[in-house]
């Protein structure tokens, strides 16, 4: 039994709904079966994010194939995601990397051989994932000693972030990891494995540099998206950000203060700053935003509002058991369409702060 598979890990708080139109979607952008995300499908902007961020995972424009798996794995690895690490564990299988290497990396990561560039990325990817304390310009400028240039600086905190979102995604609806960790030791796994390989690496070929278009430099969180901008996942992020905030499964008042908590607690002033003049706007008071996002209470929140910005909080650094089990009290006030949106805005704000605090060392 490795370590990864000891963490303690609740029941799966969803059930999953079958939806054939988008399992034949998802399959055709990502190559892979879509049976895991459709436990939280059926929200228009997650839906579109479910995909696009999946293609985004295994894209890249300049940095190694391999170094992507594993800065997938170090991220999951460091937010005890036993689903997306399972996952990435199972692809870097497939693709070939050998068992007993995988499971020196499973154990410890950094004791690997690695040479000094891939250790940069490596250790920056951890950095940032952690974010405690969150990078600085030391950590950038380390980046740039190691042979990076700009691009692929924020190619990296982009790959690190998809998988920060993912890591909790996957952790607060506790999906069930069971099925993909035994998934290499199939028998139609092990005999086709080239076919299966070839079929996901179409996937995850080089992408082109894409420069934003103007329209896509205008909107909520901009700062943040501008300062990726060239890299295909900022215009997917983009499409989410956007899609997130028109949603009306949660008002925008308490989504304003998803984010807001997960900047204060980040120490992330672009967002915070962002999000507090929009609460403001939503009829909240200087005092009563310092007082929610200092003390996480306030006379000012109705009933699932305290549930909301208890989980928000929460999300910042968890234990997988001890946030699924919040989540399922959530359930208790809030609906199930409510519930899987609070769990994505709040992975989106833990993705965006982190991409901000980049921004600002940058």
């Amino acid at each position: 039994m490795t370590v990864m598979r000891e963490i303690a890990w609740e029941n799966c708080l969803l059930e999953p709904r079958r939806d054939p139109k988008f399992e034949r979607r998802f399959r055709r952008a990502t190559g892979r079966p879509g049976g895991s995300v459709l436990y939280f499908s059926g929200i228009p902007w997650l839906d579109e994010t479910t995909v696009s961020f999946n293609v985004n995972a295994s894209k890249r424009v300049s940095i190694d194939p391999e170094l992507v798996g594993l800065i997938g794995m170090i991220v999951s690895q460091d937010n005890s995601c036993r689903f997306c690490f399972a996952e990435t564990r199972a692809l870097l299988r497939i693709f070939g990397m050998p068992e007993r290497r995988i499971l020196r990396l499973e154990h410890d990561l950094l004791s690997e051989e690695f040479d000094a560039r891939e250790l940069a990325a490596i250790g920056f990817a951890r950095r940032l994932s952690r974010s405690n304390p969150p990078p600085d310009k030391r950590d950038i400028d380390a980046l740039r000693v190691a042979g990076y240039d700009e691009l692929q600086i924020i190619e990296i905190a982009s790959i690190a972030s998809i998988f920060i979102y993912f890591n909790r995604v996957t952790t607060f609806f506790a999906l069930p990891p069971y099925a993909i960790e035994e998934l290499p030791d199939r028998w139609y796994v092990r005999c086709f494995r080239p076919v299966i390989a070839f079929l996901l690496s179409r996937s995850g070929n080089t992408a082109q540099f894409e420069p934003l278009e103007s329209g896509e430099r205008k909107g909520i969180f901009s700062e943040v998206v501008l300062g990726l901008d060239g890299l295909p996942f900022a215009r997917s992020l983009r499409k989410t950000l956007d899609g997130m905030w028109a949603s009306t499964v949660l008002t925008r008042r308490a989504k304003a203060l998803v984010v807001a908590i997960v900047a204060r607690a980040l120490d992330c002033p672009f967002p915070e700053k962002e999000l507090t003049e929009s609460l403001l706007a939503e009829g909240l008071r200087g005092e009563q935003i310092d007082e929610i996002l200092t003390h996480l209470a306030s006379p000012a929140l109705d009933a699932k509002e305290k549930v909301i910005v208890s989980f928000a909080r929460e999300s910042v650094r968890y234990q997988p058991a001890r946030i699924q089990q919040l989540g399922r009290n959530a359930m208790q006030t809030l609906s199930r369409e409510e519930f899987v949106e609070l769990v994505a805005v709040a992975s989106v704000a833990n993705m965006i702060c982190r991409l901000g605090i980049v921004a600002g060392a940058a």
